[in-house]
């Protein structure tokens, strides 16, 4: 039973994630949106003295762990939707030109960075809290990659426990009194990107954070139609010397039905487990039920892992082309002819 596979980008956001990812690591880019909310309007006319965005490590990196992190701070100009942008619909003309703060420095674990930013950009979010009509909007920031970085962190979003969020420390002057006040409120999102090239040989990738997916296609047309299906499973194999699978990661890979080739849209789905440190096998009888009894056509099985909306680990599984067979998915079915 001839199978082939189609590995194919499908940009993604991971709004409300638990880690904020940044920074580079060779042909990976990951960039942050971050906007500070809830921001109590008593601010207005105030003067800032100084603010400071600090970030918590969530000890998280991609592939190179004492790697150069280095960033800049720009302004969003363009009102995003966080929940639903993705890398691909980000613009230049969205983004400002001009850095409100920069980091670069090595990460080490648990460590706390902190960003001072520009005083007046501050100010405009004070000043928009008090009047939403005020000229200079709160769109958020966006941290992105310097050249000089070398690797790809994770800091703590605020989808975590309050000690861990990111948070702005402002110092301001009204009234004649100083004070500090804490913005630790915000939304966010990363948007990451790699090129094809990231894909082994003979392999395709399922790759978390950007995200790269699979399609494994099925030539039926030595299967009897309309007979029962009593069995339908399929197997692929890991490889684990071209993958990059961290330890949080939930090995699990989540196995759906096309229901539209073009748009690559998925119904119906089932989880692969492994069976070993290798080895994945997943019983998909419903599907291949459908498709032999002509309910729904035979569109392929798309392939995603579970944690694709937490980080930027990745997946090699032997594909269809592979030189070792033993290697390659495979897909054994089991049936019994229906009565005349």
């Amino acid at each position: 039973m001839n199978i082939t596979s189609q590995n194919y980008k499908k940009y993604i956001t991971n709004y409300l994630a638990t880690k904020i990812l940044v920074g580079r690591y060779q042909g990976y880019e990951s960039n942050a949106l971050l906007k500070f909310t809830n921001i109590s309007p008593d601010y207005d006319s105030a003067v800032v003295i100084s603010a400071k965005l600090t970030l918590k490590y969530a000890n998280y990196f991609f592939k190179e762990k004492t790697g150069n992190t280095a960033f800049d701070v720009f302004k969003v100009l363009a009102n995003y939707n966080y929940t639903t942008v993705t890398y691909d619909s980000l613009s230049a003309s969205g983004i400002g030109n001009v850095s409100l703060g920069n980091y670069s420095g090595v990460v080490n674990d648990s460590q706390s960075i902190e960003i001072t930013l520009d005083n007046q950009t501050v100010k405009d979010w004070l000043e928009y809290a008090a009047d939403t009509n005020y000229s200079v909007k709160n769109y958020g920031i966006i941290l992105m990659p310097a050249l000089s970085s070398t690797t790809v962190k994770g800091f703590y979003s605020s989808g975590n426990p309050v000690d861990l969020v990111p948070f702005v420390s402002v110092v301001y002057s009204k009234n004649n009194v100083t004070d500090t006040i804490k913005l630790d409120i915000s939304e966010y999102v990363s948007l990451s990107d790699a090129p094809p090239s990231i894909i082994p040989p003979d392999h395709f990738l399922l790759q978390n954070g950007i995200a790269y997916r699979n399609i494994l296609n099925f030539d039926l047309t030595k299967l009897p139609p309309n007979v029962i299906i009593n069995n339908a499973t399929l197997e692929f194999t890991l490889d684990n010397s071209l993958s990059y699978i961290t330890e949080e990661t939930d090995k699990r890979v989540i196995i759906g039905m096309v229901i539209d080739s073009a748009l690559k849209t998925d119904s119906i789905f089932t989880d692969a487990f492994l069976l070993d440190s290798v080895k994945y096998s997943v019983s998909l009888n419903p599907v291949f039920q459908r498709w032999n009894s002509g309910n729904l056509p035979n569109l392929g099985l798309t392939m995603k892992n579970l944690f694709e909306l937490q980080n930027l680990d990745n997946f090699a599984i032997y594909s269809p082309s592979y030189p070792d067979v033993t290697k390659r998915p495979r897909l054994k079915i089991t049936y019994t002819p229906r009565s005349q």
